[in-house]
């Protein structure tokens, strides 16, 4: 009965790890699709795992509130009873989790733009908190060892990374439609951009990828964004973007 439970327990472990996998990987679709055909979200980076981490975190916090308190009970939440009974049936149904994961995802990557923070800030909060690690003394000399020891590893294997990978740059997958050859002559260079180059900007393609490729339209869609007062950052960033 004891191996027979176990057994069903990893069964749910599994498919449950196997539904966030692929919850999670929706959640990118959404947010690079944002990135991609939004202009104005163009310049945000990459989703890292911390961001998915903190925008499920709070969706987990703020179902729980209507979760928690039974059906019916008496709450000091200053809303009217049937806007919260709404938020309680959407709580349960758990249907807008991926909308507010996502709405979530974009928020922390705007409130990050926005703040203007630089390399150099970041890099002091990195000591900062490395510091706090070396020198606490409330734990045992080898956790703090063995942490520090993970901390070099991962940086170890992102330095690794960027040698191995950064280094060749973005490249296309497949060779790109000319400008030139596009068979539907009244198509705009946005248009034309939108179609041909705007899936690759998430994968880090910049304005110098653009120009390699095509040089002739590369000029062109600078001249468009010149007359329609549209900044070609608004498209693709100018330079290669960070991961964070």
């Amino acid at each position: 009965m004891a191996k027979r439970t176990a057994q069903v327990i990893g069964r749910r472990s599994e498919k449950q790890i196997s539904g966030d996998r692929l919850f999670n990987e929706q959640a990118l679709t959404l947010y690079s699709e944002l990135v991609t055909s939004r202009d104005r979200l163009a310049p945000l980076p990459p989703v890292t795992s911390r961001d998915l981490t903190l925008s499920q975190m709070a969706l987990h916090e703020v179902v729980w509130l209507f979760m928690t308190p039974p059906k019916g009970a008496a709450t000091t939440l200053q809303l009217p009873d049937r806007l919260k009974d709404q938020l309680r049936e959407l709580a349960q149904s758990r249907s807008l989790d991926l909308y507010a994961t996502v709405i979530a995802l974009v928020a922390v990557k705007l409130a990050r733009e926005r703040a203007g923070l630089n390399w150099a800030d970041d890099l002091d909060n990195f000591n900062d908190l490395l510091d706090t690690l070396t020198f606490d003394h409330r734990r045992p000399k080898r956790a703090v060892i063995d942490t520090l020891r993970k901390l070099k590893t991962e940086i170890d294997a992102r330095i690794a990374f960027v040698v191995a990978e950064r280094a060749k740059g973005f490249t296309f997958p497949s060779s790109v439609e000319l400008y030139s050859d596009r068979k539907n002559k009244r198509e705009t260079p946005d248009q034309f951009f939108r179609r041909v180059y705007a899936k690759h900007v998430a994968q880090g393609m910049t304005q110098a990828d653009l120009r390699k490729a095509d040089p002739a339209f590369y000029n062109v869609f600078h001249v468009w964004c010149s007359r329609n007062r549209r900044r070609t950052e608004s498209f693709l960033p100018a330079t290669r973007p960070r991961r964070i």
